[in-house]
């Protein structure tokens, strides 16, 4: 009725010469189970046995000793075993054949492994192209469910409003103006820095009257502005606008991605409210998701339900 062999159990039967074991109920032997080097005869017979990888080292000590099995005949393997061994003598089983590298395996993971690797490394390249794409998507199952103001772009003085820094100038005129009147050819009137206040007009008021007559006001965040203080006076009004009217009016553009130091305080209070920017790129998938995420800021002045503490 024996159905475990203990690892010591005859550590203390230092001359055993035979040890007779058979038509009992044992399917394994425990690795470094004791085997004295006086064995000479191991009657095993008759017991269910599987032979699996378990018992790689039993089959491995028996071809390295001179120990007999008898009889080799009726030491079968149980129903239980590797499916090719059921019902072969234990001399049958190679445990190399069964147990040694699965090289299907390894090779399949490493397949993976490399394609997992691959994959990540196309998503990182094309994330911009992705974002672009999952916008679009979003846009197309949720489209847009905010309130928004009731008055259209066309009944304003300007459809927008850019406002940068005098240094930023070549940029506007050499990117994103062109870009504007391709893309966006409905937008007829757009004011373009300084050269659209009314000379009429004081600075600053000239400041507050574009930024009231225009149906949104675009502000472009560089190394430029950020130490000018007339540029973040002009930051302080448009948010002022905002706190006004409760519309979301203005959207920040970076040409550059400024550390947090280097932006102006109104600018990072504007981003704690989690309020609409982006970020210009060189990449072009990542122009395409700037130009979709611009183009829809632009349909629209969503309600806000809070203060800019300005």
């Amino acid at each position: 009725m024996i159905s475990q062999f203990e690892k010591n159990l005859i550590n203390d039967t230092r001359n055993l010469t035979k040890l007779d074991l058979h038509a009992n109920h044992l399917t394994t032997i425990s690795a470094n189970t004791y085997m004295p080097d006086t064995l000479v005869r191991l009657d095993i017979s008759n017991n269910p046995f599987v032979y699996d990888c378990s018992l790689t080292w039993f089959r491995n000590w028996l071809q390295t000793t001179n120990v007999l099995t008898f009889p080799s005949n009726k030491t079968l393997c149980s129903q239980s075993s590797f499916k090719v061994l059921v019902n072969l003598p234990l001399e049958e089983f190679h445990p190399g054949d069964f147990c040694g590298i699965n090289t299907p395996l390894i090779s399949g993971l490493t397949s993976c492994s490399v394609l997992v690797i691959l994959l990540g490394f196309v998503i990182y390249r094309k994330r911009l192209w992705l974002k672009y794409k999952i916008f679009l998507l979003k846009l197309f199952v949720l489209g847009y469910k905010q309130q928004i103001e009731d008055m259209p772009a066309v009944d304003y003085e300007y459809q927008q409003n850019i406002m940068c820094h005098d240094d930023d100038d070549d940029w506007v005129h050499g990117v994103l103006r062109p870009e504007l009147e391709e893309r966006m050819p409905h937008l007829q009137r757009v004011a373009y820095g300084d050269e659209a206040l009314r000379a009429t007009m004081y600075y600053i008021d000239a400041v507050h009257h574009i930024i009231d007559s225009s149906y949104k006001t675009v502000l472009l965040i560089s190394n430029h502005c950020a130490d000018d203080a007339w540029f973040i006076t002009k930051v302080r009004v448009a948010l002022e606008h905002v706190n006004e009217t409760g519309l979301d009016k203005v959207l920040l553009i970076f040409l550059e991605d400024l550390p947090d130091e280097r932006l102006p305080y109104l600018v990072r209070l504007f981003l704690s409210r989690e309020r609409p920017n982006l970020l210009w790129t060189e990449d072009p998938d990542g122009q395409n998701l700037f130009w979709a995420y611009f183009e829809k800021c632009m349909r629209s002045n969503p309600q806000i339900n809070h203060v800019l503490p300005i």
